[in-house]
């Protein structure tokens, strides 16, 4: 029998209501939840197990450290974390990069500069060595100019 692949975030309400069901999903969306986690997670914030989580968010408040410094740091680390997180990955190759996006509110009267990232990974499955392809990207830090 194949493992379950619990949808994220558990749903207390849910199970209740349907005696007990877990909703489950497909690996390719359990992976990707996973890889989702270790992206955003911050390394100490799981009060079970500090080493999981990116060595990239201490520096979250760091004006100093350079667009392809951050990206450098958060490459390695993503990798590290997908080698030691997530065993049904492998031959991870992580790739990031870094853009600013502005916007501007005219009703407010201000620019709003934000850092984003794009974030993507190539691997391949354990279980099958079919290929797998995860993208996504988040917004770093947004900055207001007047």
């Amino acid at each position: 029998m194949d493992n379950e692949n619990y949808r994220i975030p558990l749903n207390p309400l849910s199970m209740m209501m349907s005696n007990g069901h877990i909703d489950t999903c497909g690996i390719a969306e359990s992976i990707a939840q996973n890889i989702m986690l270790l992206i955003i997670t911050k390394k100490g914030e799981n009060r079970y197990d500090e080493q999981y989580g990116n060595d990239v968010w201490d520096l979250e408040f760091d004006n100093g450290v350079t667009s392809s410094s951050w990206e450098n740091i958060f490459v390695k680390s993503l990798q590290r974390q997908i080698e030691d997180y997530e065993p049904r990955l492998t031959s991870a190759k992580v790739q990031a990069s870094i853009k600013f996006v502005e916007h501007n509110y005219e009703t407010k009267g201000f620019l709003e500069v934000k850092k984003k990232v794009k974030i993507i990974i190539n691997a391949k499955l354990d279980s099958t060595g079919e290929a797998y392809n995860f993208s996504t990207e988040i917004f770093l830090s947004p900055m207001s100019i007047d």
